[in-house]
């Protein structure tokens, strides 16, 4: 498996799908007590986190199509015991 080229957006990507996916999760439970009011306030913070979310991506693929890449990092491999 590649892995994907590492820019200095992909650290927030992970904390945002999170942030999303958790108030998706809490407007259904608001949503199971049927409070209209509730329900508005998580939508318009699932809007301004999908917005945010979005224009990471596209930093971050614009970074990776820019070859604007972090330097990665040399793989630490374990002494070999063959003496």
């Amino acid at each position: 498996m590649q892995n994907e080229p590492q820019t200095r957006h992909s650290r927030i990507l992970p904390e945002l799908r999170f942030s999303l996916n958790l108030l998706y999760v809490g407007r259904l439970l608001v949503g199971m007590k049927s409070a209209e009011e509730g329900q508005e306030l998580f939508d318009e913070r699932i809007e301004t986190v999908t917005d945010e979310l979005v224009s990471t991506e596209l930093l971050h693929e614009a970074a990776v199509l820019a070859g604007d890449v972090l330097p990665e990092a040399p793989s630490v491999s374990a002494p070999d015991d063959t003496e």
